[in-house]
């Protein structure tokens, strides 16, 4: 399944190459969501990003005490990622954070991952990952176990990186 449609006025390298950063950054983030859920069973917003040389680093910021507030902890990522993208380091970017659904998933789940992958090239996609957590109960005794929805692709503005001409 392509995460682009085919009407794309860029050309083939070009898709292929947003293609495959996208499905890089979604599985990175997915990974470290289920395991941060299934050790923590919450989840504060975090974000990926791949540099120019291809690399795919968890980013962090450099600050004494992180806050407790979801929402400012997004705006200081967020800040500090559009800052990187204007030094020029960055081709693509992954930001996601927990949510709780308006509407249950098709599965009957409530909570979901929602990522936001922006691309230097102008590609940006919203992507929604429901998702369960089982178990977890007396101490731990029964682990933990994230179950995942049908995720939900839709094509998004970028906002970190500059708008393509």
């Amino acid at each position: 399944m392509s995460l682009f449609r085919s009407h794309d006025p860029f050309p083939v390298v070009l898709q292929s190459r947003d293609q495959r950063n996208a499905t890089q950054l979604l599985n990175a983030c997915m990974t470290y969501a289920r395991l941060i859920l299934r050790r923590y069973a919450q989840l504060a917003p975090f974000a990926f990003a791949i540099d120019r040389e291809g690399h795919i680093a968890r980013e962090t910021l450099e600050i004494p005490r992180l806050p407790r507030d979801p929402a400012r902890l997004w705006k200081l990522l967020t800040e500090h990622i559009a800052a990187r993208v204007h030094r020029g380091t960055l081709q693509a970017v992954a930001l996601c954070a927990n949510v709780t659904l308006d509407q249950p998933s098709a599965e009957n789940y409530t909570d979901a991952v929602i990522l936001t992958i922006e691309q230097e090239t102008g590609h940006a996609l919203r992507i929604t990952v429901p998702y369960k957590i089982y178990g977890g109960q007396l101490h731990n005794i029964l682990p933990r176990r994230i179950a995942l929805g049908k995720a939900i692709a839709e094509e998004a503005v970028t906002k970190v990186f500059p708008r393509p001409e």
